[in-house]
């Protein structure tokens, strides 16, 4: 029976796929990619006549960035990639020539494009390559290992970061929307409650004449804006609310609008159903929220305790690459409690 796939398997078995189509455009020949050993990869014999490209994951490391990562939270890895091609002669081109063609076209994709995203179990992940240098005592400390094999030339990657996921996911704690503060004179405890404020909205105009600008949002309601709401579960105040929001950026410019939501049962899910949306307006004044052009939007849910969690997505494609990048505005939160 075959073992089931990893995340690490993922990723490794995701950087080959994407080697793959590069190197075997339709107008190039065909070249095998494959994970494993040089020696595995390595010509078996005079009448052997197949490009070979080898992936070659001898190391893994801790990312040294995430100390305080928890066991039901996602650990991140360091891999370091040996890649050697193992070509042959062909149109009178020698199998030398060939390795440094198979070879030039790897470190020159990854020059191109040195941030990928793989899906890893359902979710997408960024890995950056990184070329990395390999002395000559390192060079031959690896290649004492695979026995016969004559050396080829080969390029050292880093892959950051390796998402580590765990099987059993840890439940995140829901997000603070409002902080309060209370002083008494001893530590009986005391039954009266007392008012917590959430973040001041303050004015804000986003710098349109960065490509990469980002939309921000607010919820207004009753002429005043607020990044947090709290509600109480059966409360009138829940069953006539409607959340309104309001859009700051470039005039024109379509946004889509995304809710997460949060429960005890399932952590943070985001929700399917996207809002589409255009931005009105270039600033958002508090002062002037009473009249802000705002659209109506509806909460996921309104019959149990939890949190809703709302930011509006911008599309552009970047002028250098044409790069199709997506930018996140500010979030809103919305928390429904018991009484």
């Amino acid at each position: 029976m075959a073992l089931a796939p990893t995340p690490l398997s993922q990723v490794c078995r995701g950087l080959r796929s994407f080697i793959d189509g590069r190197v075997n455009a339709p107008d190039r020949s065909k070249v095998t990619v494959v994970v494993g050993t040089p020696a595995d990869a390595a010509p078996t014999g005079a009448g052997d006549s197949e490009h070979r490209l080898n992936l070659f994951f001898f190391r893994f490391e801790p990312s040294g960035l995430y100390p305080d990562t928890l066991p039901g939270e996602t650990g991140w890895l360091r891999g370091f990639c040996l890649i050697t091609p193992f070509a042959v002669d062909e149109d009178l081109v020698g199998a030398g020539e060939n390795d440094l063609r198979l070879l030039g076209e790897v470190v020159r994709t990854f020059h191109e494009q040195p941030v990928l995203t793989m899906s890893v179990d359902g979710d997408d992940y960024q890995l950056q390559i990184i070329l990395q240098p390999l002395a000559l005592d390192q060079l031959n400390q690896l290649w004492s290992t695979q026995g016969e094999t004559v050396y080829h030339p080969s390029a050292l990657f880093e892959v950051s970061l390796v998402p580590v996921v765990p099987s059993s996911k840890a439940i995140p704690a829901p997000l603070v929307g409002a902080l309060g503060l209370k002083v008494q004179g001893n530590l009986v405890v005391q039954e009266s409650s007392f008012t917590a404020f959430g973040p001041e909205v303050p004015r804000l105009v986003p710098n349109i004449a960065l490509q990469d600008w980002a939309p921000v949002i607010a919820f207004v309601v009753d002429g005043r804006c607020f990044y947090g709401l709290s509600l109480t579960l059966g409360s009138t105040e829940l069953a006539t609310f409607t959340p309104r929001v309001w859009l700051a950026g470039k005039g024109g410019t379509p946004v889509e609008l995304h809710w997460e939501t949060w429960d005890s049962t399932n952590g943070w899910q985001p929700v399917e159903a996207v809002q589409d949306a255009t931005i009105l307006s270039v600033a958002l004044d508090p002062d002037a929220a009473a009249s802000a052009p705002t659209l109506n939007a509806t909460l996921p849910f309104d019959d149990r305790a939890g949190q809703m969690m709302l930011y509006a997505v911008r599309h552009y494609r970047r002028e250098s690459d044409g790069a199709s990048i997506s930018t996140r505005s500010n979030p809103l939160l919305v928390t429904l409690h018991e009484t």
